[in-house]
């Protein structure tokens, strides 16, 4: 089963991404993926069921759902395209483990029909309902409130790593996949990761495409070029900054990792996005 890391952005000045969801119901299918952040959703309008640990649960208006860092789930729909509307707080697992060293040996868990979860769905509510001239401020308050309910409400002990309840074989590859994400500027060949994850890199090369889906000197390429098109369209580099910032080893390197994901040059990628937008 492979299994996608995503990463997520943080909105600016806040420790978590606040995400504003109204989409018909083909839109809101997710394929089985993880994150490094906590992350709650809260459904406004509609009807959706995250799939967690091989369990589903079926969300309604006015629902919560936490999941726990590393934890790894999927969404689906019924079919039709009604319109559903959401609001998703992801947050920093790094910020939150700056007011807990354990964090890693502890979940979240938010009981039914208890004070928590009643404050933590009008939280959500009221996320979803910022409207000020200083948003950002009252965002970072209620997240703030978010974490101190999480904290003293629902956190629980646990005897198993950060990664969760996942295969153990899987593990391995959710290691490689987060330092990746975290170091794709510096130069972490194959031998590097296979000792980082203890294990030969024959081996670790074959565990890693089987697991992921991709080789791993692909996967890397992804998502270095991910971060360099972003700097490319988003940030105002040039194409031989943008390849030299986020880890390829020259123009060339970049531009044929671009080639082969989307048919196009980094400069041509450019171009075509100007003209969408």
């Amino acid at each position: 089963m492979k299994y996608e890391y995503q990463t997520i952005g943080y909105d600016n000045n806040l420790p978590a991404r606040i995400e504003y969801l109204e989409k018909r119901s083909s839109e809101f299918r997710s394929e089985p993926h993880w994150h490094k952040e906590i992350e709650i959703i809260y459904v406004i309008d509609g009807a959706l069921s995250i799939t967690k640990n091989n369990h589903e649960t079926v969300l309604n208006s006015g629902d919560i759902f936490l999941l726990n860092s590393g934890e790894i789930h999927s969404i689906n729909v019924d079919d039709g395209d009604k319109l559903i509307k959401t609001v998703r707080a992801y947050l920093s697992f790094d910020f939150a483990k700056k007011f807990d060293d354990s964090l890693d040996l502890i979940y979240f868990k938010v009981d039914s029909n208890t004070k928590a979860e009643e404050q933590l769905k009008e939280l959500m509510k009221q996320l979803a309902e910022v409207e000020t001239d200083f948003s950002s401020v009252k965002q970072y308050a209620l997240i703030m409130d978010i974490f101190h309910v999480l904290f003293t409400s629902c956190r629980r002990q646990k005897q198993i790593s950060l990664y969760g309840n996942c295969n153990v074989n899987f593990r391995n590859a959710k290691v490689a996949m987060e330092y990746i994400e975290e170091h794709y500027r510096e130069d972490i060949n194959l031998n590097v990761m296979a000792a980082l994850v203890g294990l030969n890199p024959i081996y670790f090369s074959k565990y890693f495409k089987e697991t992921t889906g991709q080789g791993y000197n692909a996967y890397l390429g992804t998502v270095r070029l991910k971060h360099a098109l972003d700097d490319l369209l988003n940030h105002g580099m040039s194409i031989a900054d943008a390849a030299k910032c986020n880890g390829f080893p020259n123009v060339k390197s970049f531009e044929n990792v671009c080639k082969k994901s989307y048919g196009l040059t980094p400069l041509q990628f450019k171009k075509q996005q100007l003209r969408v937008s």
